[in-house]
């Protein structure tokens, strides 16, 4: 289990979950839709969408911010001022992992010095000037896990289906010399460097209560998703599985609720995980370390 050092605890900022809002000029937006579960693990219906209002000023909202880890995406979390929530999140994204993110082996392919120059969301496009240094330095791999970033940053809001990365200004058709696309961008466009298993909220560093909510993205065999609590000495306090939207070679959503009445407050870790068919061996394993806080 991830040990916590004191350090990385005061760096950390709480996140309770994904609040789903664009930019200024964007309309109010709504959760993401996911399947759930049940705490036992059952299946359950799909919850109803409930609108969520434009954050106002001064508002803190929590956003997530997609950093890389083991060549792939791994979700942080951020505290940003409302209502240009979309430019605080990336403006978070461009600052780079936090302590506690770090000591969790996240790191960003976002070169140092690159800057945000503009942002604009229509028509559920989400337009993200950058600064040149954006494409400066690294290969194949780190050109294309930098732009997954700003791609999965940007689509967590419902008023974002795609996003076009300019730089300096001006309109490019590719991203360094790679030829990473610029335009029209979707999380399908970065689906080989994305973790099968993808926990989104809550982020690592989180205080969280009784029920914990749980979301994510997932491509597992049949669509099963397992998962546990341990507490700080690393018991299992609590265990189940669920059912993600899709599975078996297609990506689907999972969304389930873990009650932690009871327990006392301290520090937690979720592993979300699939057994392989093979051993029955947890593979695809995605831990995050949280503190439960009280009622």
């Amino acid at each position: 289990m991830v040990r916590w050092t004191a350090l990385a605890l005061a760096a950390t900022m709480a996140f309770f979950g994904l609040v789903a809002c664009g930019d200024d000029d964007t309309a109010p937006a709504t959760a993401t839709p996911a399947a759930t579960a049940t705490a036992t693990g059952g299946p359950a219906e799909t919850p109803a969408i409930q609108p969520t209002p434009t954050p106002q000023q001064g508002v803190m909202v929590a956003v997530a911010v997609f950093f890389a880890r083991d060549e792939h995406i791994a979700t942080g979390g951020r505290l940003v001022e409302g209502p240009a929530v979309a430019r605080g999140a990336m403006e978070a994204l461009l600052a780079g992992p936090s302590a506690l993110e770090r000591d969790l082996g996240m790191s960003s392919e976002v070169p140092a010095g690159s800057r945000l120059l503009d942002i604009d969301i229509a028509n559920g496009l989400a337009t993200v000037d950058l600064s040149r240094e954006f494409e400066s330095g690294g290969g194949s791999l780190s050109m294309t896990t930098r732009v997954a970033q700003v791609v999965y940053t940007l689509t967590q809001y419902d008023t974002v289906d795609r996003v076009t990365i300019r730089l300096d200004g001006k309109e490019v058709d590719a991203i360094g010399g790679e030829g990473v696309p610029a335009k029209n961008l979707t999380r399908d466009d970065f689906r080989d460097n994305t973790p099968l298993i993808l926990v989104e909220s809550p982020a690592p560093g989180a205080e969280v209560r009784s029920p914990l909510r749980v979301s994510g993205t997932s491509n597992t065999f049949e669509a099963t998703i397992e998962w546990l609590v341990t507490d700080w000495d690393g018991r299992i306090v609590k265990e189940g599985f669920t059912t993600a939207t899709a599975g078996t070679g297609t990506w689907g959503t999972f969304a389930f609720e873990v009650d932690l009445a009871g327990l006392a407050p301290g520090r937690i870790t979720l592993v979300v995980f699939e057994s392989s068919p093979k051993d029955g061996s947890q593979t695809n394993v995605y831990e995050v370390p949280l503190t439960l806080i009280g009622p």
